[in-house]
């Protein structure tokens, strides 16, 4: 029995769909919990911290307790953030267990994040009260982005999901657009990363590599080297913030 070799526009579709997949999640948990969740958690702070505060300008020059222009600007910021931490996710995700996936990768963004949001010496982490809460809101934010953005991205990927049935699911490529808000860099990135992922599924040579237990464990490698890079950078802030 013969098998019909599937068509230039079939196999097109289905190499384009992980990385659409990965946009429409990444673009959903970013704008959701990075965005809305974030600002969320600045209106917690204002609301427990000193009223004098109110109105004064964070290190990234959002206002203090009010919702503006400045607000949607950081939903769009977390969004691009979001769709670019997604693409990652799809060329990482063959290096980590199935079932620990979504943690593994919530740990690493959670290290990453928090890192670069919790900066010493500024208004957030120096004003701001409690100093723990604000800790802990600002590590957890993208922790749960990272295990929600798996999750999503999974069950997307997943054979009987309405989003791998769906004809229009591989125009969630279009998310991608947004990269350009970052110029040239943002630009880059973004196509290498859709390079790697559609040039792996395009080549099952390729593919069968990227997973095999030699890369897979060079990868493992990189990440952990990046987690602890990160870990005592966020360890180091931790401490001197409280």
């Amino acid at each position: 029995m013969s098998v019909e070799a599937a068509t230039p526009k079939e196999s097109l579709s289905a190499t384009a769909r992980p990385v659409a997949a990965a946009a429409v999640a990444g673009f959903f948990t970013g704008a959701v919990i990075g965005g809305i969740g974030g600002r969320l958690a600045m209106f917690v702070l204002r609301l427990t911290s000193d009223p004098s505060l109110h109105g004064l300008k964070t290190d990234d020059d959002f206002t203090i307790g009010i919702f503006s222009g400045e607000t949607l600007f950081l939903v769009i910021v977390t969004t691009v953030l979001g769709i670019i931490g997604g693409l990652v996710y799809l060329v990482v995700r063959g290096w980590l267990p199935d079932r620990a996936r979504p943690w593994l990768f919530g740990g690493l963004t959670g290290i990453v994040g928090g890192a670069t949001v919790i900066r010493p010496g500024g208004i957030d982490f120096t004003l701001l009260d409690p100093l723990p809460l604000a800790v802990a809101m600002f590590i957890a934010l993208p922790a749960v982005y990272g295990v929600a953005v798996s999750l999503l991205i999974e069950r997307f990927l997943a054979r009987d999901s309405a989003f791998s049935r769906s004809k229009v699911g591989i125009a969630g490529l279009v998310l991608l657009l947004p990269l350009a808000l970052f110029g040239p860099i943002g630009l880059a990135v973004g196509a290498l990363i859709v390079a790697v992922v559609m040039l792996g599924r395009a080549s099952p040579e390729i593919a069968s590599l990227w997973t095999s237990p030699p890369v897979a464990w060079i990868g493992r490698a990189g990440l952990t080297a990046v987690a602890v890079v990160w870990g005592v950078a966020l360890v180091r802030d931790v401490i001197e913030v409280l």
